[in-house]
Order: C-alpha cells, then structure tokens, then sequence
C-alpha cells in the first residue's frame, strides 16, 4: 500500500509525512510527523488469525494496559485492518536485562497482572493446534518431541493473569518501560511470560531464576519450577511461529529463528523429566 492511500484511511488530524521504519517481524511500520505532532503508525499483517492474532482483542489488552500507564495512549484505531497510531516515543528498546532493568520490570509485570480486562483466556493446546493446522510440512525436530507436551511435568495448574504475552526487548522501550505490541496479550500464565522474557533475553542459569526471584519479591506468585515448565513452551511456539512465517513469505530469517527457537526447546527438554 503506498503512502497516500495508507493516508487516506485515518482521520484528517493525521495528514502528513510518512516515514517507513526498518524492522518488525510481523507488520509494517512508519512515522508520521503531522502539524499535530509525531506519530507511531503500524499497518497489520494480512491474514493475522493465522498466526493467533485478533486485532479487537489486541485493541482491548493495549487499551486496558494504557489506561494504567504501561503502555502508550491509542490515538486512533482501525483493528479490520491492523492500523494503530500512537504517540512517537524517543525511546530506545531493551538491549539486555541488568539487575535494575529486571527489578523494574518486575514491578511492571506485577501491576499488569493485577489488572483485569475483559479478555479471554489463552489456550497454549488451542494456539499450538491451530499453528500445526495451518503448516503444510512440520519440521521433523519438532514433531519428535511434540508427545512430551502432554506430560503433566509441562503442564502446570495455574491461575490466569492478565498477560502480554511478548515481551522481548524490541516491545519494551525506555526506562519506563512503555510496553508496545499486544497482539498476542490475553488472560494467561504468569511463568509464561517470564518464560517468554527469560528466552528472549537469553538468560543463563543464574539470571534466569534470578528475574523470577524478583518478580516474586515485588509481590508476584509464581515458582521456578512452573517457569521452567513454561520455557519449551515458549520455545515450541516460537519456533512453530517462525515456520508459519517462512512458509508465508520465503523470507529465510524465518527460518534461522525457527532452528535457533528448535535448538533452545531441545536443550530445554533435557532438564524436563520425562
């Protein structure tokens, strides 16, 4: 879609120049400097429900998280089509997780899990079957260990909190932080999202029971060990993500996330009885 037509689809109030951002996985971004101010403008992926994505839902999570201060004000939205326009933040994403930046988010995390919007629960069973419905050939790696997903070991009880879902470094911006892109926010797991932060920055043995230490301390419930259970979780539906992605587009970073996520979930599997 080119500039003036993209601009064509928001109100008057935004009329200005668009400037195409480099990066994202999954959408396309620009910014947009108007006699208003600066915006963030995201237009959605085609066909988002194949990768578990629902826009009505993603508008409600970040609304929700917004109106607490977690995440940046929506200023105009059309979830048909995928496009949401925020306030432009000159904020620098998260590189890595230091003990101050893992003490912040702690705190983060735990007022976002306190709050209770209208959302529906995520269903980890649901959203690995409807990626394995839509691949037309799934990587053999993959398929191996997909029996073990059944066990009880990786299937902890827990009580559902409101969930971002994906916090890697690139949705967390400033010291704040402001956390960005609730496309996949739901009423969750709590050790799945410190899972999914503690793979997504790469934390070793020490830091990784370290950040759920501390999201403890900040007055969260959760145990080391329902994290644990939640980490080849995170990585399978990582990597099955990546496989939908290549198969969509033929672009082959899709495919390096989906060994690198396939390698991580393989070594996690070892520390899992079986």
């Amino acid at each position: 879609m080119d500039s003036s037509r993209l601009l064509a689809l928001l109100p008057a109030a935004f009329d200005g120049e668009l400037t195409p951002l480099a990066g994202g996985l999954t959408n396309r971004s620009w910014r947009l400097d108007t006699l208003n101010g600066s915006y963030w403008l995201r237009l959605g992926c085609t066909r988002p429900e194949w990768l578990g994505i629902d826009r009505q839902r993603e508008l409600c999570a970040h609304r929700a998280a917004a109106d607490e201060g977690l995440a940046p004000v929506v200023r105009f939205a059309e979830p048909a089509l995928g496009i949401l326009v925020l306030d432009w933040l000159d904020e620098s994403p998260w590189p890595q997780l230091d003990a101050v930046a893992v003490a912040t988010l702690a705190v983060a995390l735990n007022k976002l899990h306190g709050l209770s919007p209208p959302l529906p629960q995520l269903d980890l069973r649901v959203q690995l079957a409807g990626y394995l419905s839509r691949l037309r050939q799934l990587p053999a790696e993959i398929a191996a260990v997909l029996p073990l997903f059944e066990r009880p070991a990786l299937n902890r009880p827990f009580t559902p909190v409101f969930c971002h879902n994906d916090l890697n470094g690139t949705n967390l911006l400033g010291p704040r932080p402001w956390l960005i892109d609730w496309e996949y926010a739901a009423m969750g797991d709590a050790a799945f999202e410190l899972a999914v932060v503690w793979d997504s920055f790469g934390l070793d043995e020490q830091r990784g029971p370290g950040l759920v230490e501390r999201y403890a301390r900040a007055g969260g419930d959760v145990s080391l060990a329902r994290v644990r259970a939640r980490l080849p979780w995170v990585q399978l539906i990582t990597a099955l993500w990546a496989a939908l992605r290549w198969q969509q587009s033929a672009d082959t970073r899709y495919l390096d996330y989906q060994r690198q996520a396939t390698a991580r979930l393989l070594g996690s599997l070892t520390h899992i009885e079986r």
